[in-house]
């Protein structure tokens, strides 16, 4: 009777690329590709999934919190719904947005001559039911109002500021006439936006490797836990000690309890050590202990080309 080899553990694709991609590294990270987020999103985070018939999204960092009331869209028969940008889609378009922002020092973008160009500049697959899906998240993404309240304080005491903005002011998609011609999708389409959110980005953008974040694959939660790391070390001086009840705040709130999205957290994490590994992290039973890290874009690498 011939022996029976022991299976062989099966690892995910996005795993598989996380690993690559740290190989790589180790080889040559002399020139990566830079791009930029607004400090928003590394700080607070849009949904991961619908939160359905709400009023509004809250999110919350210390200090800063981020409300959002949903976008007012239209179906196909004229009739109204509301709905919030979530997920995967409309993370990877904003920091696009940003790196377009920085690159060309203007809040008017232009957003491809085809869905097909633009899924690749936010390192997307190519596809109708992408490009269909692409289409709506960023709808509901420029559809939406956002207010971020934080504390302030001055020589006569201390209060709350509250800005309020949109992400664009002026938004124009165009389409093929042919039906089904996903290829001619967002033709010659362009964004216009917002000042105050334009002057978030290139007043004080978060640089970010775009092979790292596109390396972490088809999770929102490590996509946020990569920028909000990258953004945390910059100006960090000694340890910081984060309560798991906090993180879910941040992170969280769409998971059933604090322990779930522990462990959901850690487990992203261990994903983003890959493809950042001088990120000097430790999980405790209490608390995440932040330490003092080598950042992973040096402040003066050079800006990406996404043209």
């Amino acid at each position: 009777m011939s022996a029976v080899e022991p299976s062989v553990p099966r690892i995910s694709r996005d795993r598989l690329k996380a690993l690559n991609f740290a190989a790589a590294q180790e080889q040559d990270d002399s020139n990566p590709l830079v791009g930029y987020s607004a400090r928003v999103w590394a700080q607070v985070s849009l949904p991961y999934r619908d939160p359905g018939d709400v009023p509004f999204w809250t999110r919350k960092n210390g200090d800063v919190e981020l409300t959002m009331r949903p976008a007012l869209l239209s179906n196909a028969d004229g009739t109204k719904y509301e709905g919030f940008a979530y997920g995967l889609l409309p993370r990877h378009a904003l920091t696009w947005i940003a790196t377009e922002a920085v690159r060309t020092q203007t809040p008017v973008l232009q957003l491809g001559s085809s869905m097909n160009t633009f899924m690749q500049k936010i390192g997307l697959a190519k596809g109708g039911r992408d490009a269909k899906r692409l289409t709506e998240q960023l709808q509901r993404l420029f559809g939406s109002q956002l207010f971020v309240r934080g504390l302030a304080m001055n020589e006569n005491g201390r209060g709350e500021v509250t800005k309020y903005f949109q992400i664009a002011d002026t938004v124009q998609l165009w389409f093929s006439k042919e039906v089904g011609d996903e290829n001619k999708g967002l033709w010659s389409s362009s964004v216009t936006l917002s000042e105050s959110f334009y002057r978030s980005i290139v007043d004080a953008p978060v640089p970010v490797h775009l092979e790292a974040m596109r390396a972490l694959g088809s999770s929102p939660m490590r996509l946020d836990i990569y920028l909000w790391a990258t953004y945390r070390v910059f100006t960090l001086t000694r340890p910081a000690k984060i309560r798991w009840t906090e993180l879910n705040d941040q992170f969280g709130g769409q998971y059933g309890s604090i322990r779930q999205f522990k462990a959901a957290f850690i487990k992203n994490l261990h994903e983003v050590k890959l493809v950042y590994p001088e990120l000097n992290v430790e999980v405790t039973p209490e608390f995440l202990v932040l330490r003092p890290s080598r950042p992973h874009i040096a402040p003066t690498k050079r800006r990406v080309e996404l043209i």
